[in-house]
């Protein structure tokens, strides 16, 4: 019984789940054109890491399956697409068939895309008028914080309280005061810092957020992120230069930041983890083992005889 009693003390000590060879999984990796840190942040979208897997099946099962033409080939057929028709819809929101690995997500983003094609045709055109371009919608569509849907919310339903103003007179102190604060908390949220100038015959001139409607020349405004590197930058004719340009542009930039949080969560619902570890099953099944030998490590002691 004391054999027993030890036997069960270290099998639920021992680990519940065999780690996955580094070598087998550093190949797995260069074999779908990741990087170990590509792996590490798909997988923190679930809260997840390579400890959650029991073996590299698991995980391969997980991620989903790796696009190949032959699947990608079945994939457009079920959608009624060519290729090309494919990378313009994924080129409007600023992506890129390439940046897909696994088939699965690529499903979901088209089929995602399609239903919002003409929202998102209206809102590049829009934010083209003052110089997004694709590839700085599709860096602000990555930037943006799986914790900002609340945030952007409310900054879409402040500007909408000042898109309902008679835009045929000036702004009143409020309502600039509350313009500026839109955007200074968009920028904040999306981790930007802005640099303005006035764009002359003489070169550029470097003003203020709040000289920008006062300006008799194009306007630049330039972001960049944290490590100084540049994401974007808006152009702001002098034909064009007046409060509403401002409103309408942040206006669509909650709507980009929306959008993406809605294709990101959507992805995660449909892509939910198909497979944890064993773990909490292991340690359920640890503990009724140690209870089902304390119950038999009892009732022998019950029948030991008297020395």
């Amino acid at each position: 019984m004391r054999v027993l009693w030890l036997f069960i003390c270290f099998l639920f000590a021992a680990p519940v789940q065999a780690a996955i060879s580094e070598e087998a999984l550093r190949q797995y990796v260069h074999d779908i054109g990741w990087t170990m840190d590509d792996l590490t942040r798909y997988l923190a979208k679930w809260n997840m890491t390579i400890d959650h897997f029991s073996s590299l099946e698991a995980l391969k099962k997980q991620l989903g399956t790796p696009i190949t033409p032959e699947r990608l080939d079945e994939l457009l057929l079920r959608y009624e697409m060519t290729q090309e028709e494919a990378e313009a819809l994924l080129g409007q929101f600023g992506e890129q068939l390439q940046q897909y690995t696994f088939i699965e997500d690529l499903s979901y983003a088209l089929s995602f895309y399609r239903g919002r094609y003409e929202t998102m045709q209206a809102m590049s055109d829009i934010l083209a008028t003052i110089g997004l371009t694709e590839d700085e919608i599709r860096r602000l569509f990555e930037r943006t914080p799986l914790s900002a849907k609340q945030a952007l919310e409310r900054l879409d339903k402040n500007v909408q309280t000042l898109l309902l103003r008679d835009s045929a007179t000036p702004l009143t102190n409020k309502e600039r005061h509350a313009l500026y604060a839109l955007w200074n908390e968009w920028l904040s949220l999306y981790r930007l810092q802005a640099k303005v100038f006035e764009v002359n015959e003489h070169g550029r001139k470097p003003i203020s957020f709040g000289q920008i409607e006062t300006a008799t020349a194009p306007v630049v405004m330039e972001w960049y992120d944290e490590r100084g590197n540049f994401v974007a930058d808006l152009y702001i004719p002098s034909e064009r230069m007046n409060s509403s340009v401002l409103i309408d542009a942040s206006e669509q930039l909650a709507h980009i930041g929306k959008m993406a949080l809605d294709l990101e969560s959507g992805l995660l619902v449909a892509r939910m983890p198909k497979t944890a570890s064993s773990y909490g099953l292991n340690i359920l099944i640890g503990v009724a083992l140690l209870f089902v030998s304390f119950v038999l490590w009892k009732k022998g002691k019950r029948c030991e005889p008297l020395r």
